[in-house]
């Protein structure tokens, strides 16, 4: 569905699919992250500064960290709407800020996210002054966080491995950062998900991979209670792709 401005907002509706859910009838956090994508994607399109403004520059965004927190989880046949604007610059990052609202007008999630804007041929970070329109931030944080260091004391445990393959792959031939949040989401078993849910996720995406790289998930317990640390590394380099922690609640 089309989006439309508002003031320095950017409002997306959507009803949920039934592929967009999984078997307790809660939208995936997949597929919540391609929602939040897909609108910042649009949004960035309607200001010029999406991927055909961008690609006649040798220029792309890539998103190197989230926090998503999810307070309701909407079902299949709902609609929703998907807020966003950006937020800020920090550091060398350009933050976008999100609401989620049902079609009471209620917000059911907020996250907030961290890009940079890179030369896909050389890989180096660019500035945002150099991009070729401005950005007009909007100070409102949905999410008062910045990027920081995600990591873990604890021992880790060996989950699961995947080797990347044509269906992982996004324009750049590098793997599509979604499949890391379904790697994250099937490191908890069947069970985990009929007696809880995930409110709170944050991801740092910290580095790439391509066809072919098998990639390895780590799980630690890391603080008591039902909060986790998961990491993804390349098999054959130990190289840490991302990481991420996970917070889980009573349904």
């Amino acid at each position: 569905m089309k989006g439309k401005t508002l003031d320095k907002f950017f409002d997306v509706k959507r009803i949920i699919q039934a592929h967009e859910v999984d078997f307790t009838n809660r939208l995936r956090i997949d597929s919540f992250f391609i929602f939040l994508q897909d609108t910042a994607a649009e949004h960035a399109d309607n200001v010029n500064l999406g991927y055909s403004a961008l690609i006649k520059h040798n220029l792309a965004w890539v998103l190197s960290w989230a926090r998503l927190e999810i307070k309701t989880y909407p079902g299949f046949g709902e609609e929703i709407t998907i807020r966003t604007w950006p937020k800020c610059r920090y550091k060398l990052y350009s933050l976008r800020d999100f609401y989620i609202y049902d079609n009471n007008k209620q917000i059911i999630s907020k996250a907030t996210t961290a890009w940079l804007p890179i030369n896909i041929k050389t890989r180096r970070i660019i500035d945002t002054a150099n991009l070729p329109a401005p950005i007009d931030y909007l100070d409102e944080p949905a999410i008062d966080a910045v990027p920081q260091k995600i990591s873990t004391e604890g021992d880790k445990e060996f989950i699961l491995n995947k080797k990347m393959r044509y269906t992982d792959l996004d324009l750049n031939q590098h793997v599509n950062n979604i499949r890391y949040i379904e790697l994250i989401t099937d490191s908890f078993d069947k069970g985990q998900y009929e007696k809880s849910e995930l409110k709170n996720i944050e991801v740092h995406f910290a580095s790439e991979s391509k066809y072919d790289d098998e990639i390895e998930i780590y799980k630690t317990n890391s603080t008591p209670g039902d909060c986790y640390y998961i990491e993804g590394i390349i098999k054959r380099s130990s190289k840490i792709i991302f990481r991420a922690n996970l917070e889980w609640g009573m349904k």
